[in-house]
C-alpha cells in the first residue's frame, strides 16, 4: 500500500509541470490578446478595421466570414460609439453595398440589423449617410449627430455645397459657423429651407368646399339663435363630415322643444 501511494505521488508529481505548462500556455494567450487590444488601441479604429479585412479569408465562405467579422466589429465598437461611429458607418455601407447580409440568410439589411439586435435601420442610414458626405477627421470633429444634420441641411438647399466644401470655406449658417451652430439649430434652418422649397401648401378642392359647407352652416345656425355653434368639416372613411356642437339649450330651440 505505501508503494503505491508512493508511485501514485510519483506519478502527480510528473504531471504537475503539465499543468504549469498549461496555465503558462493559457497566460501567454491572455497576453497575447492584450496585445493585440492594445495594438488596436494605439493604432486606432483604422487599424482595427484593417486586422479585419486581413483576417477574412478567400474561398468559398469568404464572404460569410467577411459579414460575421463586419458584425462582430460593430458590436465592439457601439459602446464606444461617439468616437467610433465613422468606422461602424463604413463597415454598415459595405454590409449594404455590397448585400452580404444575404450570405447570413437575411433577405433585407434592415432584417439582419433587427435579427442581429445592431441598431434601428434608421440609425444606421444616418451613419452611412455621414460617410458618404464626409471624409473621416471632419466627421469625427462634429460628431455624429451634428455631422448627420449638416448633411441633410446641404441636401435641402438647391446649391451644390457638400458638407465638407462648406466646412472648408468656413461658411455660416443662420450667422454662425458651422462649427459654433447646434444640432437643434441646423435641424430648424434645414427645415426652413424645405418649407421654402416646397412653395405655398395646396388644398385639396374637396377639403375646401367641405370647409366652405361647415362656415355657411355655422353662420346659419347661429342666425337661427344657436349662439356658440360651431361647425368643423373633418374627413373620415368615405368623405367628409360635418361636425356640430351647439349648447343645450340653443339645440332645445333650435328642435322645437
Amino acid at each position: 500500500m505505501a508503494g503505491k501511494t508512493g508511485k501514485t505521488s510519483a506519478v502527480e508529481g510528473k504531471r504537475r509541470p503539465a499543468s504549469d505548462r498549461a496555465a503558462r500556455a493559457g497566460g501567454k494567450a491572455a497576453a497575447g490578446d492584450k496585445a493585440a487590444a492594445a495594438v488596436d488601441k494605439a493604432g486606432g479604429a483604422g487599424a482595427a478595421l484593417a486586422r479585419v479585412r486581413a483576417e477574412a479569408v478567400k474561398g468559398g465562405g469568404a464572404a460569410e466570414k467577411r459579414a460575421q467579422a463586419l458584425l462582430e466589429l460593430i458590436e465592439r465598437r457601439k459602446a464606444r460609439i461617439a468616437e467610433d461611429f465613422y468606422e461602424i458607418g463604413e463597415a454598415l455601407r459595405e454590409l449594404q453595398r455590397k448585400k452580404l447580409y444575404l450570405v447570413l440568410k437575411h433577405a433585407t439589411f434592415g432584417e439582419m440589423l433587427k435579427a442581429r439586435g445592431i441598431m434601428g435601420l434608421s440609425q444606421a442610414k444616418k451613419l452611412i449617410g455621414v460617410v458618404d458626405a464626409l471624409p473621416r477627421d471632419k466627421a469625427l470633429t462634429l460628431g455624429p449627430e451634428k455631422a448627420y444634420a449638416l448633411t441633410r441641411y446641404t441636401a435641402a438647399t438647391p446649391e451644390v455645397d457638400p458638407p465638407a466644401w462648406l466646412l472648408d470655406q468656413g461658411a455660416t449658417i443662420a450667422g454662425k459657423r458651422v462649427e459654433e451652430i447646434s444640432v437643434r439649430e441646423l435641424n430648424a434652418e434645414a427645415g426652413k429651407v424645405r418649407e421654402k422649397a416646397a412653395g405655398p401648401k395646396r388644398r385639396d378642392p374637396e377639403e375646401q368646399r367641405a370647409r366652405a359647407a361647415a362656415r355657411t352652416a355655422q353662420a346659419a345656425l347661429r342666425k337661427r339663435g344657436a349662439r356658440g355653434a360651431t361647425v368643423e368639416a373633418r374627413r373620415e372613411k368615405g368623405g367628409y363630415w360635418l361636425r356640430v356642437e351647439v349648447p343645450l339649450e340653443a339645440a332645445a330651440a333650435l328642435l322645437g322643444e
